[in-house]
């Protein structure tokens, strides 16, 4: 009993809603059309194996000739007649005598009695072959009915309630329509599950348990998905939010997320004296430059010196983050690795933030060339003198090998994974291809992770540090300073 719930507590931490219902979502498309597809093979598939038939039906009263006034009495009579005129509808008797009405020499039709529950109604049911065919024995059954009657009970009236009419669809129609509406709604739910199925299936990190047990590497932190807009209007104005942990409105949660990655990233430095640290992802927009400057400005208000680089000469994106929309450099990173500018010329000093930077404006398409010169070397060598740690933010790995030059030049790396987007085998390879570069892998950053609303928790699971909360303002290690062991005691 307790391994099933092990079992079952283990399924439920790998199931992750919100990734289930978005991959659904983005393949309704799929599900729907996979749905109709086979709700139109069924539905011709019934067509053709099925006989066109036609069914016209007449109601009648049935009433008690002695006891007319007593409704028990016509129930009662009503159900006497309708089991007994239901056998006599079928029989050699019957079919002789509408033969006999019709002139025919062939009865091609069924026909069959029932009480509408709890009434003295009785309806009379034909089915067959045409629409005419059928019309006209309905119409010649009534037309022997008296006759028939007086086999049954001499003691019941039947009149006619309501008229025949000729029928105008077939009976497949409405069978057709029923199973194909039922095929619809069956293979939707099978599709559905199908996809949910893959999407449990499918190898990429979507939760640092995930991020442990699926990759070669140990997990630095994680942070959650913020909104890129502040409101609808900012949306159609393409006015986005800068996701930095100085900006006013930057949540608690936020900001705190970043202190323990910081936290442990210094830890980690001050025990191998590594001070330049690379960060990188495999694919582009996983976030790595977002987390590349907060990490430099969480490391600056922990009273380190600290210099931004953004190492991604192709897109820069640093910029955009730090300098005001019509600001100009008076040089760039590119223009001091290719000899053009000096290094006092080329560090920028954020008048906001305070954080040192080494920007660039412009796309370099020989960026590879340009980070593997020897003046990347001698400016790396050069800064290290200056600053406590090095921050470069680099292209991606997948797209040219400017991340693993630039990690040959640095002390620690960092890759930077975006949830649930990057296959586990694609980023294990990232990994080793880090290792064998000349920085110490540091471990991974599990980025923009997205629950739904009421599975989010707050920083580290404990509801804003809950009981720990009574022995200081950063729970019981909050004598060890500001950033809890790993503050400046260490350092």
């Amino acid at each position: 009993m307790n391994e099933n719930r092990q079992d079952y507590s283990a399924l439920l931490e790998r199931l992750d809603l919100y990734s289930i219902l978005r991959d659904c979502l983005r393949n309704l498309w799929a599900i729907v059309l996979g749905a109709i597809a086979v709700a139109m093979i069924v539905n011709m598939s019934v067509r053709a194996d099925f006989r066109n038939t036609y069914s016209t039906t007449a109601t009648f009263v049935v009433t008690s000739k002695t006891s007319s006034n007593y409704a028990y009495s016509n129930l009662s009579a009503a159900n006497t007649m309708a089991g007994s005129f239901s056998n006599i509808l079928n029989s050699n008797l019957m079919r002789k005598k509408v033969c006999e009405d019709l002139g025919t020499d062939s009865f091609r039709a069924t026909a069959s009695a029932s009480v509408i529950s709890g009434t003295n109604l009785m309806t009379l049911r034909v089915t067959s072959d045409t629409p005419e065919n059928t019309y006209r024995i309905v119409r010649s059954i009534m037309h022997v009915m008296n006759e028939l009657t007086q086999y049954v009970s001499g003691d019941m009236v039947m009149e006619v309630l309501q008229d025949p009419a000729v029928p105008t669809r077939a009976d497949t129609a409405f069978s057709a329509r029923a199973q194909t509406k039922r095929a619809f709604a069956l293979s939707f739910i099978a599709f559905t599950m199908a996809f949910v199925y893959l999407s449990y299936r499918k190898e990429t990190v979507k939760s640092e348990k995930d991020l442990e047990n699926k990759l070669d590497a140990k997990s630095l932190g994680m942070l959650h998905f913020e909104e890129r807009f502040k409101s609808p209007s900012d949306w159609f104005r393409h006015k986005k939010r800068k996701y930095l942990v100085t900006e006013l409105s930057a949540k608690f949660e936020f900001v705190e997320r970043y202190k323990k990655i910081a936290a442990h990233l210094s830890a980690q430095a001050h025990k191998a004296g590594a001070k330049t640290i690379l960060v990188t992802s495999v694919q582009e927009h996983e976030g790595k430059s977002t987390v590349s400057a907060n990490l430099a400005l969480t490391l600056m208000h922990q009273n380190y010196k600290v210099l931004l680089i953004d190492g991604d000469m192709r897109r820069p994106t640093q910029n955009s983050l730090f300098l005001k929309k019509d600001e100009k450099l008076k040089a760039s990173l590119g223009s001091l690795l290719m000899g053009q500018a000096t290094l006092s010329d080329a560090i920028v000093i954020d008048q906001e933030r305070g954080l040192h930077l080494l920007l660039n404006k412009r796309n370099y398409t020989n960026s590879t060339d340009i980070v593997s010169s020897d003046y990347m070397s001698r400016l790396i060598a050069v800064v290290r003198s200056y600053y406590d740690f090095i921050i470069i933010d680099s292209p991606p790995m997948s797209l040219m090998a400017d991340a693993e030059v630039l990690a040959d030049l640095s002390d620690m790396s960092v890759l930077v994974v975006k949830y649930d987007t990057v296959l586990a085998q694609d980023l294990n390879d990232a990994i080793d291809s880090l290792r064998d570069c000349h920085a110490k892998f540091a471990g991974c950053i599990l980025n923009q992770v997205r629950t739904l609303p009421w599975a989010r928790r707050t920083v580290g699971g404990y509801g804003g540090y809950g009981r720990y909360g009574r022995y200081g303002h950063y729970g019981r290690y909050g004598r060890y300073g500001e950033y809890g062991r790993y503050g400046k005691a260490e350092k």
